[in-house]
């Protein structure tokens, strides 16, 4: 068994499990909608009709395969439905696929993040696609491999394969016990395994051991800092706790690691805006609006910290800018009831200076 092999492994970590209602708060506080993270189906609509898509990840230069790089595979307004690790040829497959649009992003330490969009159509049962990764400007004229291939040669094969058994019983037998159990070995053969970590306090936050899961969680950034999979659900795991302090503290270091990604404003926003913080809410739910490929979804999110501050005309155009983005959303029902009030709301309101 070597690394390669270990990383075909699908981590299908869904929002859905991550979000357990017993330790994760509902977001209450909004007075038009209640922007949550909701829960995705793990794997798609599974049956007759889903599809599987596999990719491949090159590096932009060299056409070469990238190893180990994190795809996500995304849907919006969900989120994260499933990640995993390219293999050595730079591939790996997603399985369970509904007929929708998806949007893929890979990352990987020394090269900038990489996304694309997916359309799998309905009778389509298999698709495959090619993602390219350009290298950050510092890591142009360095080898391919770097100190992450020399790390993961270091893995024993011993390690490797209870880490394959673990992601096994986490993702297809849906034995969380029995996953944390080979995670945990893999962890005494190799005390510096971060994704063993990783997946240990995801299967630890599924079975609601939030203390376990954040220490895993922590031990798994402490490991790797540049890779920010395990930033999210840390996060998400301290907002149910409303342990706001400690979450912007961990969003504002994920941001560091990788400021071209969305989900960090936009959760600092509604960590302030669950403290009625309504100024610095709105500062980063602007700086989201201006991240590529950030979610028509961050326009529901300005629409209520507007309408909490007493800006009913500013919250009125988020909404009908969400209604162009997005006029086949389910939110859109709620949108077309509240408007016409908050229309109404809007016209009898003073003008305010900006």
């Amino acid at each position: 068994m070597n690394s390669a092999e270990a990383n075909r492994v699908i981590h299908n970590t869904s929002i859905h499990k991550m979000c357990n209602p017993l330790w994760v708060a509902t977001w209450t506080l909004l007075v038009l909608f209640q922007i949550v993270l909701r829960a995705p189906a793990a794997r798609g609509q599974v049956g007759s009709s889903a599809a599987s898509l596999r990719v491949r990840v090159t590096d932009s230069l060299a056409e070469t395969p990238i190893e180990r790089a994190r795809v996500e595979l995304m849907k919006f307004p969900d989120g994260v439905m499933q990640q995993g690790f390219s293999d050595s040829s730079g591939s790996l497959e997603f399985s369970g696929l509904a007929a929708q649009t998806y949007v893929l992003r890979a990352t990987k330490h020394g090269y900038l993040d990489a996304e694309l969009q997916v359309d799998v159509r309905r009778g389509e049962f298999a698709k495959s696609v090619g993602l390219s990764m350009q290298r950050t400007q510092a890591e142009r004229n360095e080898p391919a491999q770097g100190s992450v291939a020399a790390r993961n040669l270091s893995i024993p094969d011993a390690a490797l394969r209870e880490f394959q058994l673990g992601a096994k019983f986490l993702n297809t037998e849906k034995n969380l016990s029995q996953s944390i159990v080979h995670f945990q070995r893999a962890i005494e053969l190799y005390p510096d395994y971060s994704d063993a970590y990783f997946l240990l306090g995801t299967a630890q936050m599924q079975l609601n051991d939030a203390k376990a899961a954040e220490t895993s969680l922590r031990k798994a950034i402490a490991l790797d800092a540049h890779r920010t999979g395990p930033y999210y659900p840390l996060s998400m795991l301290l907002f149910g706790q409303r342990r706001f302090n400690d979450e912007e503290e961990l969003l504002l270091s994920a941001q560091k690691q990788d400021a071209a990604d969305w989900r960090w404003p936009f959760e600092l926003a509604r960590c302030h805006a669950q403290q009625s913080r309504w100024d610095r809410a709105l500062q980063y739910g602007l700086a989201t609006t201006g991240i590529a490929n950030a979610p028509s979804k961050v326009h529901l999110l300005l629409a209520d910290i507007y309408a909490n501050s007493d800006k009913p005309r500013e919250a009125v155009a988020e909404l009908e800018l969400f209604a162009q983005l997005d006029p086949q959303s389910a939110y859109m029902a709620r949108v077309r009831e509240v408007l016409p009030a908050l229309r109404q709301r809007a016209a009898a309101a003073p003008q305010q200076p900006r």
